[in-house]
């Protein structure tokens, strides 16, 4: 019979820090901007966002708004996810 090994603990998240992330911009065929985003909490390595049928932050009038959006999705994203992380 194989030997079992424990799996190793993962602490929750706790602080903003405990989470990468990255913002940008796109912008489309019609010059609308939309906001890139993507967050990984490195405590575990998990994937918050995006996952399917998330929203896009956008369109907006320029790149700089684009980013706030997306900015302002992560930092809500962020507060959720410390509130009650998932597994």
């Amino acid at each position: 019979m194989p030997e079992r090994r424990p799996k190793p603990l993962v602490r929750n998240p706790v602080s903003a820090e405990d989470y990468e992330v990255f913002c940008g911009e796109q912008i489309d065929g019609a010059g609308r901007f939309y906001g890139l985003l993507r967050i990984r909490r490195k405590t575990d390595g998990r994937l918050i966002y995006p996952f399917d049928g998330c929203p896009r932050p956008g369109p907006c009038a320029s790149g700089a708004l684009a980013r706030q959006q997306a900015l302002s999705l992560a930092d809500e994203l962020i507060r959720a996810d410390i509130a009650m992380p998932e597994a």
